[in-house]
């Protein structure tokens, strides 16, 4: 009762893809401080950053799992569609009618928590019904 996954061959220039990307990167952080009279701490930082983003892209890309993908998804549901609640929630005025019958601080409270926590539903719910593969996936 255990099938056999059929390893997917990648392309040939996904490897030179990666290794491009890092020296791209390291290129940039030398051109930001030689040219751009950027600070040494500041250049350093900024490739620090690009290479942790770059090791994320490269584990969803090429290691992803189900509970990898299913966490992109609840973030994905969180940052654009949570935003997107919360922007309607105050545009309609439910934070203004929170205010006045809460107060200040449990209004704010419920009107940060709440819309991200639906939007990270409705992500799972995104992710549940497409198997959580994501898109351009082998």
């Amino acid at each position: 009762m255990s099938e056999v996954k059929a390893k997917v061959s990648k392309p040939r220039w996904w490897k030179p893809l990666w290794i491009a990307t890092l020296l791209l990167t390291i290129v940039s952080g030398a051109i930001s401080y030689f040219l751009l009279h950027v600070p040494v701490e500041t250049a350093l930082r900024a490739v620090a950053y690009a290479f942790v983003c770059i090791g994320i892209a490269y584990y969803i890309r090429v290691r992803s799992s189900m509970k990898v993908n299913r966490a992109l998804y609840i973030l994905l549901g969180i940052t654009p569609i949570g935003f997107i609640v919360w922007i309607v929630l105050a545009l309609s005025g439910v934070s203004r009618w929170l205010t006045t019958h809460l107060g200040v601080w449990p209004s704010i409270v419920i009107s940060f928590t709440v819309p991200f926590i639906i939007g990270a539903f409705i992500g799972d719910w995104i992710g549940r019904r497409r198997n959580y593969r994501l898109p351009l996936s082998p």
